[in-house]
């Protein structure tokens, strides 16, 4: 077994011009520039792992396989949440939608404009179901990593939605009005 040179920056640019290409091929333009961003991330995050593969560029193209069947499970996920709480709240028209379900509609497009780190965990556990423990366990974190990130996850949502919205709620919490604040759309 021959270890193979590093990659040098010109070979990276290369690299990095032929996966923008790859990942356009398989998932929507409007997706393409962050599921590249997220296959970089792991690759960096990953470096001893692409240093020790005898094929590293067989390793590469796996890792950029994995992020683009994760894009497609994410926006599965997402869809179903959203059509869950359609069908909980009876939505037919826009005209009937409660001040809930208006705010509801827009959290998931607003929790995946979060810092990545929190709105990975926001999806994982309050959109897709798992617990945090199972989320932890699937991110390769403590625990009481996961519970920081959804706590600070859910504080950046909410600064993001009170930012967006004027929301008024009842004493127990529970949305009342939402109206979205001049100029401002979720």
């Amino acid at each position: 077994m021959t270890a193979q040179p590093a990659l040098s920056p010109d070979n990276w640019k290369t690299f990095e011009t032929s996966l923008r290409g790859y990942v356009r091929r398989r998932v929507d333009t409007a997706s393409a520039d962050d599921v590249v961003g997220d296959i970089m991330l792991r690759l960096v995050q990953h470096q001893g792992a692409l240093k020790a593969a005898d094929k590293p560029l067989a390793w590469m193209r796996r890792v950029a396989a994995n992020a683009i069947a994760d894009h497609y499970r994410r926006r599965s996920v997402e869809r179903r949440a959203l059509a869950d709480l359609k069908d909980e709240c009876g939505e037919t028209e826009s005209a009937d939608r409660s001040a809930s379900d208006e705010l509801a509609s827009c959290l998931v497009p607003m929790i995946r404009e979060l810092p990545a780190p929190y709105g990975e965990a926001l999806l994982m556990t309050d959109i897709a179901g798992l617990t945090q423990a199972e989320a932890a366990k699937r991110l390769g974190l403590s625990l009481s990593g996961m519970k920081s990130r959804v706590q600070r996850g859910r504080a950046k949502l909410k600064q993001t939605v009170l930012r967006c919205c004027a929301v008024q709620v009842d004493r127990r919490g529970g949305v009342m009005d939402c109206e979205p604040r001049a100029g401002r759309r979720c």
